[in-house]
């Protein structure tokens, strides 16, 4: 067997097949030194077979080297052969022809003879051997340095071949999982792909994922998806592709980043709101100007026409038409000028429970019979809300109605007001009806959007506005199927006597 090999890239490297080498050294000159390092150091372990120092002759002062080896000094080369025939390579570093030529006569065929001038290829594979350790040492250090880097970026960073197999992940992503690191390696990218809270962020190879992209197209991609977490809250999350090349020029892998945009579409979308808004308001008040007086008029002369006794019954329905969209055009243009104009801000402190029992009982008298369970339940003590007290009834209201009309069917409907941890009290809407997908809760607070064929889309956008004046806040949790909650977080009236509230329930 060849005591060396050559991979498929033309490579030689050292297979072990030789035995150990012992050595005997003949002199000590030039290199010595580096011989002795090379011998003994750990470095060398991969290149070169394994190398035992044996002893050394015709040293001329012994005193140099008795402290660095621990092996016998001969005054002959002669002697030193005789005392250990176990050498089989020897060499010689004394610098003389004449004596070269004696060891080689005196040599037997099976013990190797290395002379003076090729120890020189020893110092080259010395050098190397400490400039690759160097290198080596530096590679690690930069490879744990971009490692740390990488582990404290906050959004999840996927490495990925061109399978879609994970080759590496940083440790936001793992530790978000519970499991280690090397427990994803080799596994499609989905099995540790999160959401903040943990939920599955997807059970396969997403088609809308720009990883697909890039391997087409070779260049960084990315795109907008959108998820709803185990709470039913809908997130939004911005994902980014970027090749990796190889030497050679060849995309070799593939690196996804999912980064979180939630908050950040929120003050967004909030932004966009404020200035459509400002222009409903323009808009408005244009409408009410040029649209509502000639409406009154058409419908004052339909109203007219009615009473008419002239009027034959194929007009009169025709007319009742009339009479009947004016109305409907109407209300739709009170509406439009009711969101437009500021809220009343007349705050005061109102008693949320009471006001949840009184919308429970009023809305139970027109529904109970029809299979609808309104209940109210209060969690502990709660103070009295900044507000006023209509607005807030209104929107409860409002509420429980979308409530009814996503469960066709019945059912029960919870109002489940409780102290949060930051003092604010909440009120939780909650159904078990049909449920919103992504596209509707992302739509759910614009104005002008509704899901009903008659609705006007002002119900939920005019309850956000109305709330958000009083300082509260809005947000709408849902799943398909299941229902929807939506919860007003009030702040609490300060410094008000008498606010006791206990628990209660109406059905």
């Amino acid at each position: 067997m060849s005591d060396f090999s050559y991979d498929n890239l033309g490579i030689c490297y050292w297979n072990g097949s030789m035995g150990p080498l012992n050595i005997g050294v003949v002199g000590a000159g030039p290199g010595f030194k580096v011989l002795l390092d090379i011998i003994y150091g750990e470095a060398f372990r991969e290149f070169l077979p394994e190398m035992k120092l044996i002893a050394l002759s015709q040293v001329e002062d012994e005193g140099d080297f008795k402290g660095a080896v621990s092996v016998p000094i001969y005054s002959s080369f002669e002697a030193m052969f005789a005392h250990h025939p176990e050498i089989n390579l020897v060499v010689e570093m004394t610098g003389s022809l004449q004596t070269l030529m004696q060891i080689r006569r005196s040599l037997d065929a099976t013990v190797s003879l290395m002379d003076h001038r090729e120890v020189v290829f020893f110092c080259g594979l010395h050098d190397m051997a400490l400039v690759k350790g160097n290198y080596m040492n530096h590679l690690v250090h930069q490879r744990t340095l971009i490692q740390s880097i990488i582990d404290e970026i906050r959004e999840d960073i996927f490495l990925l071949d061109k399978r879609g197999v994970l080759v590496d992940l940083n440790r936001t992503v793992w530790q978000r999982a519970g499991v280690s690191r090397k427990e994803f390696i080799g596994k499609p990218c989905w099995h540790a792909a999160r959401l903040r809270d943990g939920s599955v962020f997807c059970n396969r190879l997403d088609p809308a994922c720009p990883f697909f992209k890039t391997l087409q197209s070779g260049a960084k991609e990315e795109t907008l998806v959108t998820r709803v977490n185990g709470d039913g809250l809908l997130q939004y999350y911005r994902l980014y592709s970027y090749p990796i090349f190889d030497i050679r020029g060849n995309m070799s892998h593939v690196m996804v980043m999912h980064r979180d945009i939630t908050a950040r579409t929120h003050r967004e979308k909030f932004q966009q709101k404020r200035d459509k808004f400002a222009v409903i308001g323009e808009m408005s008040t244009y409408l009410a100007h040029e649209i509502r007086n000639p409406l009154l008029a058409v419908g004052g002369f339909a109203n007219s026409l009615m009473k008419s006794s002239d009027l034959k019954e194929r007009d009169r329905e025709k007319v009742q038409i009339i009479v009947e969209e004016t109305k409907r055009l109407d209300r739709m243009l009170s509406n439009m000028l009711r969101f437009a104009r500021p809220s009343r801000t007349a705050q005061g402190a109102v008693d949320i429970c009471a006001i949840c029992r009184d919308v429970a009982e009023l809305m139970a008298i027109g529904y109970g019979k029809r299979g609808y369970y309104i209940k109210v339940n209060v969690s502990t003590v709660l103070p009295m809300v900044m507000g006023e007290a209509d607005a807030l009834k209104q929107c409860v209201v409002n509420l429980v109605k979308n409530a009814i009309e996503a469960m066709p069917e019945g059912g029960e409907i919870k109002l489940d007001l409780a102290l949060s941890k930051s003092g604010d009290v909440t009120v939780k809407v909650i159904d078990t009806g049909v449920g919103m997908n992504e596209h509707e809760q992302d739509k759910a607070f614009n104005p002008f959007f509704s899901t009903k064929e008659d609705g006007s889309g002002l119900g939920l956008a005019m309850i956000k506005k109305i709330v958000e004046e009083y300082g509260g806040t809005v947000v709408l949790t849902s799943k398909v199927g299941e229902g929807t909650t939506v919860v007003l977080r009030l702040p609490p009236a300060l410094d008000v006597e008498g606010n006791k509230n206990t628990d209660d329930s109406v059905q």
